[in-house]
């Protein structure tokens, strides 16, 4: 499994390379990164997406799904108040399956090593609570970070053969204490709607942005 320690670190030289090409954009576009303040007010965000999970999955493939986050600003400029930021909770669920694969388990959790010939599938639930620390870069980019902890559910089943005869199982397993961090952006379309982009551990995510 790869920790969230393994991960954080190029995972902050990705933010900060994004930071660097964007901030071209941010001081020739009307940059706002140094307004403390100058962004919407807004009480309440909500972001419907897709996903790819590539770790902490049920087997050795990764898996697609779709998922749901809100985020709550709770400090409206801050917690730097010389730059134009805030910070707030977000929380959603995520739901992602897999597909066959040549073996049903990995060991995680499960004590089960079966060659693949058919009937195998699985899938995760995700329920991640994190801090959200935005930086306002001009009005249509910004850029955030995420730290926090999810609960994770998995569940798959088999049917088919094991060992050359044939056989069915299932099994699930639940962390409530995942860690989780990511690091993306948004690209506001108009002041309320925009396109969000999501990196991280263990997984990835592309959707849209509404600000309520």
């Amino acid at each position: 499994m790869t920790s969230p320690r393994a991960i954080a670190r190029p995972l902050a030289v990705l933010l900060g390379l994004v930071l660097a090409l964007l901030a071209p954009t941010a001081r020739a576009e009307n940059g706002i990164i140094k307004h403390p303040g100058q962004h919407p007010n807004y009480p309440f965000e909500l972001e419907p997406h897709v996903l790819a999970q590539y770790d902490r999955t049920p087997y050795t493939s990764g898996g697609f799904g779709i998922g749901v986050r809100a985020a709550v600003p709770f400090v409206h400029n801050g917690p730097i108040p010389q730059i134009n930021n805030n910070i707030g909770i977000s929380f959603g669920m995520d739901f992602v399956h897999f597909g066959t694969d040549r073996y049903c388990a990995n060991g995680r959790g499960f004590d089960y090593y079966y060659t693949y010939t058919d009937g195998c599938s699985a899938t995760d639930l995700w329920f991640p609570v994190t801090g959200q620390w935005n930086f306002f870069l001009t009005p249509i980019i910004s850029v955030f970070g995420e730290l926090g902890l999810a609960a994770h559910y998995t569940r798959w089943s088999y049917d088919g053969n094991c060992n050359g005869a044939p056989c069915s199982n299932s099994a699930s397993h639940l962390d409530l204490f995942e860690p989780v961090i990511f690091a993306g952006g948004r690209f506001m379309f108009a002041r309320s709607v925009g396109l969000m982009v999501r990196l991280g551990w263990p997984y990835v995510s592309v959707g849209a942005a509404f600000w309520f």
